[in-house]
Protein backbone atom coordinates (compact mmCIF):
# COMPACT_ATOMS: atom_id res chain seq x y z
CA UNK A 1 0.00 0.00 0.00
CA UNK A 2 1.11 3.30 -0.78
CA UNK A 3 2.01 5.46 2.05
CA UNK A 4 2.86 9.06 -0.13
CA UNK A 5 0.99 12.24 0.95
CA UNK A 6 -1.60 11.69 -1.63
CA UNK A 7 -2.81 8.48 -0.77
CA UNK A 8 -3.84 10.65 2.53
CA UNK A 9 -5.72 13.45 1.21
CA UNK A 10 -9.17 13.48 1.81
CA UNK A 11 -11.34 12.98 -1.13
CA UNK A 12 -14.30 14.77 -0.69
CA UNK A 13 -11.94 17.61 -1.09
CA UNK A 14 -10.76 16.72 -4.34
CA UNK A 15 -14.67 15.68 -4.92
CA UNK A 16 -16.27 18.52 -4.13
CA UNK A 17 -14.37 21.82 -5.43
CA UNK A 18 -14.57 21.16 -8.38
CA UNK A 19 -18.47 20.85 -7.80
CA UNK A 20 -18.41 24.05 -6.11
CA UNK A 21 -16.87 25.67 -8.88
CA UNK A 22 -19.47 24.63 -11.69
CA UNK A 23 -22.56 25.26 -9.18
CA UNK A 24 -21.13 28.62 -8.79
CA UNK A 25 -20.70 29.18 -12.21
CA UNK A 26 -24.43 28.04 -12.74
CA UNK A 27 -25.58 29.99 -10.27
CA UNK A 28 -23.88 33.29 -11.57
CA UNK A 29 -25.13 32.68 -15.10
CA UNK A 30 -28.54 31.93 -13.64
CA UNK A 31 -28.09 35.52 -12.38
CA UNK A 32 -26.77 36.76 -15.69
CA UNK A 33 -29.53 35.65 -17.28
CA UNK A 34 -32.53 36.97 -14.67
CA UNK A 35 -31.13 40.15 -14.70
CA UNK A 36 -30.29 40.72 -18.38
CA UNK A 37 -34.45 39.68 -18.72
CA UNK A 38 -35.17 41.95 -16.65
CA UNK A 39 -33.03 44.78 -18.18
CA UNK A 40 -34.38 43.89 -21.71
CA UNK A 41 -38.16 43.72 -20.87
CA UNK A 42 -38.31 47.06 -18.74
CA UNK A 43 -36.43 48.82 -21.87
CA UNK A 44 -38.89 47.07 -24.34
CA UNK A 45 -41.66 48.23 -22.20
CA UNK A 46 -40.58 51.74 -21.25
CA UNK A 47 -39.64 52.44 -25.17
CA UNK A 48 -43.17 51.93 -25.96
CA UNK A 49 -44.71 53.87 -23.38
CA UNK A 50 -47.30 52.01 -22.83
CA UNK A 51 -50.20 52.25 -19.50
CA UNK A 52 -53.12 52.73 -18.08
CA UNK A 53 -54.97 55.92 -18.50
CA UNK A 54 -53.35 57.47 -21.45
CA UNK A 55 -55.94 60.35 -22.93
CA UNK A 56 -58.11 59.31 -25.10
CA UNK A 57 -57.25 62.47 -27.15
CA UNK A 58 -53.61 63.06 -26.96
CA UNK A 59 -53.42 66.98 -26.91
CA UNK A 60 -54.76 66.56 -22.86
CA UNK A 61 -51.38 65.00 -22.34
CA UNK A 62 -48.77 66.33 -24.80
CA UNK A 63 -45.45 66.71 -23.06
CA UNK A 64 -46.60 64.76 -20.09
CA UNK A 65 -44.59 61.50 -19.18
CA UNK A 66 -46.59 59.38 -16.62
CA UNK A 67 -44.56 58.84 -13.02
CA UNK A 68 -44.46 55.34 -13.65
CA UNK A 69 -42.76 55.34 -17.29
CA UNK A 70 -39.66 57.40 -15.22
CA UNK A 71 -39.41 54.79 -13.05
CA UNK A 72 -39.24 51.95 -14.94
CA UNK A 73 -36.54 54.12 -16.85
CA UNK A 74 -34.90 54.90 -13.59
CA UNK A 75 -34.71 51.56 -12.45
CA UNK A 76 -32.16 51.10 -15.29
CA UNK A 77 -29.78 52.74 -14.01
CA UNK A 78 -29.12 50.20 -10.99
CA UNK A 79 -29.98 47.01 -12.79
CA UNK A 80 -27.15 48.60 -15.94
CA UNK A 81 -24.87 49.22 -12.97
CA UNK A 82 -25.02 45.52 -11.73
CA UNK A 83 -24.22 43.85 -14.58
CA UNK A 84 -21.18 46.09 -15.66
CA UNK A 85 -19.72 45.07 -12.35
CA UNK A 86 -20.63 41.48 -13.06
CA UNK A 87 -18.84 41.66 -16.74
CA UNK A 88 -16.81 44.14 -17.02
CA UNK A 89 -14.87 42.60 -19.63
CA UNK A 90 -17.53 42.06 -21.56
CA UNK A 91 -18.79 45.35 -21.27
CA UNK A 92 -15.62 46.88 -22.51
CA UNK A 93 -15.06 44.64 -25.15
CA UNK A 94 -18.31 45.77 -26.54
CA UNK A 95 -17.37 49.07 -26.22
CA UNK A 96 -14.22 48.66 -27.97
CA UNK A 97 -16.14 46.98 -31.26
CA UNK A 98 -18.13 49.76 -31.64
CA UNK A 99 -18.05 51.36 -35.39
CA UNK A 100 -16.01 54.46 -35.77
CA UNK A 101 -18.83 56.15 -37.29
CA UNK A 102 -21.13 55.37 -34.32
CA UNK A 103 -18.11 57.11 -31.74
CA UNK A 104 -18.21 60.03 -34.84
CA UNK A 105 -22.19 60.74 -34.05
CA UNK A 106 -21.19 60.48 -30.36
CA UNK A 107 -18.83 63.43 -30.41
CA UNK A 108 -21.68 64.81 -32.21
CA UNK A 109 -24.25 64.63 -30.29
CA UNK A 110 -21.82 66.19 -27.44
CA UNK A 111 -21.45 68.97 -29.71
CA UNK A 112 -24.96 69.51 -29.98
CA UNK A 113 -25.49 69.64 -26.52
CA UNK A 114 -22.80 71.61 -25.63
CA UNK A 115 -24.99 74.47 -28.00
CA UNK A 116 -28.25 73.42 -27.05
CA UNK A 117 -30.95 76.07 -26.55
CA UNK A 118 -32.23 73.91 -23.54
CA UNK A 119 -29.00 72.13 -22.35
CA UNK A 120 -31.09 70.12 -19.63
CA UNK A 121 -33.66 68.98 -21.83
CA UNK A 122 -31.03 67.46 -24.50
CA UNK A 123 -29.34 65.70 -21.03
CA UNK A 124 -32.38 64.23 -20.53
CA UNK A 125 -32.87 63.20 -23.79
CA UNK A 126 -29.79 61.25 -23.85
CA UNK A 127 -29.72 59.85 -20.76
CA UNK A 128 -33.38 58.30 -21.65
CA UNK A 129 -31.80 56.96 -25.32
CA UNK A 130 -28.44 55.62 -23.79
CA UNK A 131 -30.27 54.07 -21.31
CA UNK A 132 -32.95 52.34 -23.76
CA UNK A 133 -29.49 51.54 -26.18
CA UNK A 134 -27.65 49.47 -23.42
CA UNK A 135 -30.25 47.09 -22.48
CA UNK A 136 -31.08 45.53 -26.03
CA UNK A 137 -27.66 45.92 -26.70
CA UNK A 138 -26.21 44.11 -23.46
CA UNK A 139 -28.86 41.31 -24.29
CA UNK A 140 -27.32 41.23 -28.01
CA UNK A 141 -24.33 41.21 -27.13
CA UNK A 142 -24.54 38.28 -24.37
CA UNK A 143 -26.91 35.60 -26.44
CA UNK A 144 -26.51 36.24 -30.26
CA UNK A 145 -29.17 37.47 -32.84
CA UNK A 146 -31.34 34.39 -32.82
CA UNK A 147 -32.31 34.05 -28.83
CA UNK A 148 -32.82 37.74 -28.88
CA UNK A 149 -34.93 37.79 -31.87
CA UNK A 150 -36.86 34.98 -30.08
CA UNK A 151 -36.98 36.61 -26.54
CA UNK A 152 -38.51 40.05 -28.73
CA UNK A 153 -41.11 37.82 -30.00
CA UNK A 154 -42.36 36.79 -26.88
CA UNK A 155 -42.48 40.27 -25.86
CA UNK A 156 -44.33 41.18 -28.97
CA UNK A 157 -46.49 38.33 -28.55
CA UNK A 158 -48.07 39.63 -25.26
CA UNK A 159 -48.25 42.86 -26.02
CA UNK A 160 -50.46 41.86 -28.97
CA UNK A 161 -52.70 40.49 -26.47
CA UNK A 162 -52.84 43.24 -23.97
CA UNK A 163 -53.79 46.00 -26.30
CA UNK A 164 -56.61 43.85 -27.33
CA UNK A 165 -57.73 43.18 -23.69
CA UNK A 166 -56.71 46.89 -22.85
CA UNK A 167 -58.84 47.84 -25.16
CA UNK A 168 -62.06 46.26 -24.82
CA UNK A 169 -62.13 46.83 -21.52
CA UNK A 170 -61.45 50.43 -21.69
CA UNK A 171 -62.67 51.41 -24.26
CA UNK A 172 -62.58 55.14 -23.53
CA UNK A 173 -58.64 55.33 -23.28
CA UNK A 174 -57.88 53.05 -26.02
CA UNK A 175 -60.17 54.78 -28.49
CA UNK A 176 -59.53 58.11 -29.80
CA UNK A 177 -61.50 61.25 -29.58
CA UNK A 178 -60.88 64.54 -31.19
CA UNK A 179 -59.46 64.91 -34.59
CA UNK A 180 -58.69 61.23 -34.56
CA UNK A 181 -62.05 60.23 -32.94
CA UNK A 182 -62.83 56.47 -33.64
CA UNK A 183 -59.21 55.23 -34.05
CA UNK A 184 -57.85 53.06 -31.94
CA UNK A 185 -54.56 53.52 -29.84
CA UNK A 186 -54.89 50.50 -27.19
CA UNK A 187 -52.75 51.40 -24.50
CA UNK A 188 -50.48 53.72 -26.37
CA UNK A 189 -50.22 57.11 -26.30
CA UNK A 190 -51.27 57.55 -29.89
CA UNK A 191 -52.46 55.80 -32.58
CA UNK A 192 -49.66 56.12 -35.18
CA UNK A 193 -47.81 54.31 -32.85
CA UNK A 194 -49.69 51.39 -32.36
CA UNK A 195 -50.17 50.87 -35.94
CA UNK A 196 -46.09 51.41 -36.52
CA UNK A 197 -45.73 48.90 -33.51
CA UNK A 198 -48.05 46.21 -35.17
CA UNK A 199 -46.46 46.60 -38.54
CA UNK A 200 -42.86 45.84 -37.13
CA UNK A 201 -44.10 43.02 -34.81
CA UNK A 202 -46.31 41.40 -37.37
CA UNK A 203 -43.01 40.33 -39.62
CA UNK A 204 -40.75 39.87 -36.70
CA UNK A 205 -43.72 37.25 -35.71
CA UNK A 206 -43.20 35.46 -39.55
CA UNK A 207 -41.95 31.51 -38.14
CA UNK A 208 -38.21 31.78 -37.89
CA UNK A 209 -37.69 27.62 -38.94
CA UNK A 210 -40.10 25.51 -41.48
CA UNK A 211 -43.10 24.17 -38.62
CA UNK A 212 -43.74 20.47 -39.07
CA UNK A 213 -46.05 20.06 -36.30
CA UNK A 214 -48.26 22.92 -34.71
CA UNK A 215 -47.03 23.69 -30.38
CA UNK A 216 -48.94 25.74 -28.44
CA UNK A 217 -46.42 28.22 -28.66
CA UNK A 218 -46.68 28.44 -32.76
CA UNK A 219 -50.50 28.62 -31.79
CA UNK A 220 -49.71 32.46 -29.68
CA UNK A 221 -48.09 33.13 -32.46
CA UNK A 222 -49.98 33.54 -35.30
CA UNK A 223 -53.05 34.14 -32.91
CA UNK A 224 -50.71 37.57 -32.45
CA UNK A 225 -50.08 38.33 -35.96
CA UNK A 226 -53.81 38.13 -36.67
CA UNK A 227 -54.42 40.40 -33.95
CA UNK A 228 -51.61 42.71 -34.79
CA UNK A 229 -53.77 42.89 -38.56
CA UNK A 230 -56.50 43.70 -36.11
CA UNK A 231 -55.08 46.25 -34.47
CA UNK A 232 -53.38 48.11 -37.76
CA UNK A 233 -57.13 48.10 -38.81
CA UNK A 234 -58.47 49.25 -35.96
CA UNK A 235 -56.45 52.08 -36.08
CA UNK A 236 -56.92 53.35 -39.48
CA UNK A 237 -53.17 54.07 -39.42
CA UNK A 238 -52.43 54.28 -43.62
CA UNK A 239 -48.54 54.38 -42.68
CA UNK A 240 -48.75 50.71 -41.20
CA UNK A 241 -50.35 49.38 -44.16
CA UNK A 242 -47.48 50.25 -46.49
CA UNK A 243 -45.19 49.89 -43.70
CA UNK A 244 -46.39 45.64 -43.55
CA UNK A 245 -47.07 45.99 -47.20
CA UNK A 246 -43.16 46.35 -47.64
CA UNK A 247 -42.05 44.53 -45.06
CA UNK A 248 -43.59 40.81 -45.93
CA UNK A 249 -42.32 41.74 -49.64
CA UNK A 250 -38.68 42.57 -48.38
CA UNK A 251 -39.03 39.73 -45.90
CA UNK A 252 -39.72 36.94 -48.93
CA UNK A 253 -37.18 38.81 -51.31
CA UNK A 254 -34.15 38.84 -48.93
CA UNK A 255 -35.28 34.40 -49.23
CA UNK A 256 -34.25 34.55 -52.71
CA UNK A 257 -31.74 36.90 -52.65
CA UNK A 258 -29.94 35.04 -49.82
CA UNK A 259 -29.74 32.04 -52.36
CA UNK A 260 -27.14 33.48 -54.73
CA UNK A 261 -23.72 32.62 -54.01
CA UNK A 262 -20.80 35.01 -53.47
CA UNK A 263 -21.03 38.31 -51.72
CA UNK A 264 -19.99 40.47 -54.28
CA UNK A 265 -22.77 38.49 -56.13
CA UNK A 266 -25.28 39.27 -53.91
CA UNK A 267 -24.62 42.91 -53.62
CA UNK A 268 -24.73 43.08 -57.54
CA UNK A 269 -28.81 41.88 -56.93
CA UNK A 270 -29.28 43.95 -53.81
CA UNK A 271 -28.31 47.51 -55.84
CA UNK A 272 -30.33 46.25 -58.69
CA UNK A 273 -33.39 45.40 -56.65
CA UNK A 274 -32.71 48.76 -54.76
CA UNK A 275 -33.08 50.21 -58.11
CA UNK A 276 -36.33 48.67 -59.07
CA UNK A 277 -37.88 49.35 -55.89
CA UNK A 278 -37.06 52.64 -56.24
CA UNK A 279 -38.84 52.84 -59.82
CA UNK A 280 -42.21 50.65 -59.08
CA UNK A 281 -42.29 52.93 -55.76
CA UNK A 282 -41.74 55.98 -57.42
CA UNK A 283 -44.41 55.15 -61.04
CA UNK A 284 -47.11 52.32 -59.67
CA UNK A 285 -47.35 52.35 -56.17
CA UNK A 286 -47.57 56.30 -55.42
CA UNK A 287 -51.28 55.32 -56.54
CA UNK A 288 -51.53 52.31 -54.60
CA UNK A 289 -50.62 54.67 -51.43
CA UNK A 290 -52.76 57.24 -52.45
CA UNK A 291 -55.58 55.02 -52.58
CA UNK A 292 -55.00 53.88 -49.29
CA UNK A 293 -54.43 57.40 -47.61
CA UNK A 294 -57.52 58.67 -49.33
CA UNK A 295 -59.66 55.62 -47.88
CA UNK A 296 -58.53 56.70 -44.66
CA UNK A 297 -59.87 60.70 -45.11
CA UNK A 298 -56.25 61.84 -46.08
CA UNK A 299 -53.67 62.81 -48.93
CA UNK A 300 -50.57 61.57 -49.79
CA UNK A 301 -48.73 63.56 -47.51
CA UNK A 302 -50.03 61.69 -44.46
CA UNK A 303 -52.35 64.80 -42.91
CA UNK A 304 -50.55 67.37 -44.47
CA UNK A 305 -46.71 67.11 -43.16
CA UNK A 306 -45.69 69.20 -46.08
CA UNK A 307 -47.06 72.48 -44.26
CA UNK A 308 -44.90 71.33 -41.19
CA UNK A 309 -41.88 70.79 -43.49
CA UNK A 310 -41.74 74.11 -45.19
CA UNK A 311 -41.41 76.34 -41.52
CA UNK A 312 -38.97 73.52 -40.56
CA UNK A 313 -36.25 73.57 -43.12
CA UNK A 314 -35.24 76.84 -43.15
CA UNK A 315 -33.93 76.48 -39.43
CA UNK A 316 -32.25 73.81 -40.21
CA UNK A 317 -29.80 76.28 -42.32
CA UNK A 318 -29.72 78.77 -39.06
CA UNK A 319 -27.70 76.05 -37.61
CA UNK A 320 -26.42 73.46 -40.11
CA UNK A 321 -23.08 72.06 -37.98
CA UNK A 322 -24.30 71.61 -34.71
CA UNK A 323 -28.36 72.07 -34.70
CA UNK A 324 -30.52 73.84 -31.75
CA UNK A 325 -29.81 70.83 -29.66
CA UNK A 326 -30.03 66.78 -29.31
CA UNK A 327 -33.57 65.72 -28.89
CA UNK A 328 -34.75 69.38 -28.87
CA UNK A 329 -37.12 69.34 -31.78
CA UNK A 330 -38.97 66.57 -29.33
CA UNK A 331 -40.22 69.14 -27.14
CA UNK A 332 -43.84 70.25 -27.75
CA UNK A 333 -43.20 73.68 -26.71
CA UNK A 334 -40.56 74.12 -29.38
CA UNK A 335 -42.67 72.90 -31.71
CA UNK A 336 -45.18 75.76 -30.96
CA UNK A 337 -42.36 78.44 -30.94
CA UNK A 338 -41.38 77.91 -34.80
CA UNK A 339 -44.23 76.32 -36.33
CA UNK A 340 -47.71 78.09 -37.08
CA UNK A 341 -50.57 76.05 -38.51
CA UNK A 342 -54.63 75.66 -38.32
CA UNK A 343 -53.58 73.04 -35.99
CA UNK A 344 -51.38 72.11 -33.46
CA UNK A 345 -48.40 70.23 -34.86
CA UNK A 346 -46.23 68.50 -31.71
CA UNK A 347 -43.68 66.40 -34.50
CA UNK A 348 -41.46 67.30 -37.32
CA UNK A 349 -43.34 63.97 -38.31
CA UNK A 350 -39.98 63.56 -40.06
CA UNK A 351 -36.98 61.61 -38.33
CA UNK A 352 -34.06 63.08 -40.48
CA UNK A 353 -35.60 66.79 -40.27
CA UNK A 354 -35.44 66.13 -36.63
CA UNK A 355 -32.07 64.71 -36.77
CA UNK A 356 -31.11 67.70 -38.97
CA UNK A 357 -32.49 70.32 -36.30
CA UNK A 358 -31.40 68.27 -33.28
CA UNK A 359 -27.17 68.02 -34.19
CA UNK A 360 -27.14 69.08 -37.73
CA UNK A 361 -26.70 68.16 -41.04
CA UNK A 362 -23.02 66.04 -41.21
CA UNK A 363 -24.39 64.23 -37.96
CA UNK A 364 -27.46 63.36 -39.66
CA UNK A 365 -25.19 62.54 -42.82
CA UNK A 366 -23.09 60.20 -41.02
CA UNK A 367 -25.49 58.54 -39.32
CA UNK A 368 -27.80 58.12 -41.72
CA UNK A 369 -24.49 56.65 -44.03
CA UNK A 370 -24.28 53.95 -40.75
CA UNK A 371 -27.53 52.37 -41.35
CA UNK A 372 -27.17 52.08 -45.04
CA UNK A 373 -24.28 50.36 -44.55
CA UNK A 374 -25.24 48.23 -41.96
CA UNK A 375 -28.53 47.47 -44.22
CA UNK A 376 -26.67 46.57 -47.14
CA UNK A 377 -24.44 44.56 -45.40
CA UNK A 378 -26.75 42.51 -43.42
CA UNK A 379 -28.50 42.05 -46.85
CA UNK A 380 -25.72 40.52 -48.69
CA UNK A 381 -24.99 38.41 -45.89
CA UNK A 382 -26.55 34.63 -46.18
CA UNK A 383 -25.65 32.55 -42.91
CA UNK A 384 -25.52 28.70 -43.32
CA UNK A 385 -27.35 28.86 -40.16
CA UNK A 386 -31.18 28.34 -41.57
CA UNK A 387 -32.48 30.06 -38.01
CA UNK A 388 -29.61 32.50 -38.21
CA UNK A 389 -30.39 33.54 -42.14
CA UNK A 390 -34.23 34.44 -41.31
CA UNK A 391 -33.07 36.12 -38.36
CA UNK A 392 -31.21 38.29 -40.66
CA UNK A 393 -33.98 38.78 -42.45
CA UNK A 394 -36.19 39.79 -39.92
CA UNK A 395 -33.05 42.39 -39.38
CA UNK A 396 -33.14 43.67 -42.56
CA UNK A 397 -36.81 44.65 -42.43
CA UNK A 398 -36.41 46.08 -39.40
CA UNK A 399 -33.87 48.35 -40.47
CA UNK A 400 -35.58 49.16 -43.91
CA UNK A 401 -39.18 50.07 -42.29
CA UNK A 402 -37.57 52.44 -40.14
CA UNK A 403 -35.34 54.11 -42.66
CA UNK A 404 -38.80 54.16 -45.12
CA UNK A 405 -40.93 55.51 -41.81
CA UNK A 406 -38.84 58.06 -40.77
CA UNK A 407 -40.12 60.00 -44.06
CA UNK A 408 -43.12 60.29 -42.26
CA UNK A 409 -42.75 60.00 -38.82
CA UNK A 410 -40.55 61.65 -36.05
CA UNK A 411 -38.44 59.76 -33.48
CA UNK A 412 -37.81 56.55 -35.27
CA UNK A 413 -34.28 56.64 -34.57
CA UNK A 414 -31.91 58.24 -31.57
CA UNK A 415 -34.91 58.69 -29.67
CA UNK A 416 -36.20 56.99 -26.69
CA UNK A 417 -39.38 55.99 -29.15
CA UNK A 418 -41.39 52.62 -29.57
CA UNK A 419 -39.44 51.23 -31.76
CA UNK A 420 -35.97 52.26 -31.11
CA UNK A 421 -34.89 49.22 -29.02
CA UNK A 422 -35.63 47.18 -31.80
CA UNK A 423 -33.36 49.52 -34.29
CA UNK A 424 -30.46 48.76 -31.40
CA UNK A 425 -30.78 45.17 -31.95
CA UNK A 426 -31.26 44.87 -35.73
CA UNK A 427 -28.31 47.47 -35.95
CA UNK A 428 -25.71 45.26 -34.15
CA UNK A 429 -23.28 43.22 -36.01
CA UNK A 430 -21.28 40.88 -33.50
CA UNK A 431 -19.95 37.89 -34.99
CA UNK A 432 -18.72 34.63 -33.75
CA UNK A 433 -15.48 36.39 -33.78
CA UNK A 434 -16.84 38.17 -30.58
CA UNK A 435 -18.91 35.85 -28.97
CA UNK A 436 -16.01 33.29 -28.97
CA UNK A 437 -13.81 35.71 -26.98
CA UNK A 438 -16.38 34.86 -23.63
CA UNK A 439 -17.12 31.65 -22.20
CA UNK A 440 -20.19 30.09 -23.80
CA UNK A 441 -23.11 30.26 -21.59
CA UNK A 442 -24.99 26.94 -22.48
CA UNK A 443 -24.17 24.23 -25.43
CA UNK A 444 -27.79 25.79 -26.99
CA UNK A 445 -26.62 29.40 -26.45
CA UNK A 446 -23.07 28.76 -28.26
CA UNK A 447 -25.66 27.37 -31.00
CA UNK A 448 -27.66 30.77 -31.47
CA UNK A 449 -25.02 32.88 -30.76
CA UNK A 450 -23.29 33.76 -34.01
CA UNK A 451 -24.44 36.66 -35.78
Amino acid sequence: MSTSFDSYQPIGLQRHRPRARAQYRIRRETLVRILLSVIFYVSLWRATGMWYGLPADFQEGVGKDPMPMRLLLMSLVPLIGLYCLLEPRRVVELLRSASPLVGIVCLCVFLSIAFSVSVTASLRALVAVALLTAGPLLYRARYGAVDTFESLAKFAIATAFINILYTAAFPRFAVMRGSYAGMVKGAFYHKNMLGQFSATNFILLLPALPMWRLRYYDLLRWAAMLLYLVLIVLAKSSTAIILLSIGIAVYYGMSWIQRFPGRIFRSFVVLLAFALLGFVVSVALMGVAQAIAESFGKDLTLSGRTNVWEQLLPLIYERPLSGWGFALFRQPDIMEQYVRLTWDAQSTHNTYIELALNMGIPATIIWTSFVVVRLVAKMTSSPLNQALAITKRKEVVIILLILIGAFTEAGMMLAPFILWPHTVIALTSLGPEFLSRFRKPTQAGAQHASG
